[in-house]
């Protein structure tokens, strides 16, 4: 199996270390950072494969860290965005780009994992 690349990015740091042991159990490359800032700062250099951020951190939000991803030249990678928020504004955004899964706070591992997986499965099968 293909160690896949994932940088997790929230400001709750017991959450990224739940999430970070979940996926590392199931043969997942993990990195984590805590906000949005940190995350464009080694998105370059790390490279990852698929990119796990909450929504609402301090310095640059969720939001503008898939928007800075996906202006970035030939990167589309699947990014899932989490958040507590339930308001549709906060949803409405994911719906409108491509290649994004939504999946609430708080985030099961066994569902993070699954979106993950399916992630990879549409890939390989392109």
């Amino acid at each position: 199996m293909t160690a896949y690349n994932v940088l997790i990015v929230d400001d709750e740091p017991y959450v990224a270390r739940v999430l970070k042991l979940v996926l590392q159990k199931e043969g997942y490359k993990v990195t984590c950072v805590n906000n949005g800032k940190e995350a464009l700062a080694v998105f370059d250099s790390l490279q990852p494969d698929i990119v796990v951020t909450d929504v609402k951190m301090p310095h640059v939000t969720g939001q503008k860290l898939v928007e800075a991803i996906r202006h970035k030249e030939g990167k589309n990678i699947p990014i899932v965005v989490m958040t507590s928020t339930l308001e549709s504004e906060n949803r409405d955004w994911v719906h409108e780009l491509g290649n994004i899964s939504f999946l609430g706070k708080p985030v099961s591992p066994r569902d993070l994992v699954r979106v993950i997986s399916k992630h990879f499965m549409h890939s390989k099968a392109s």
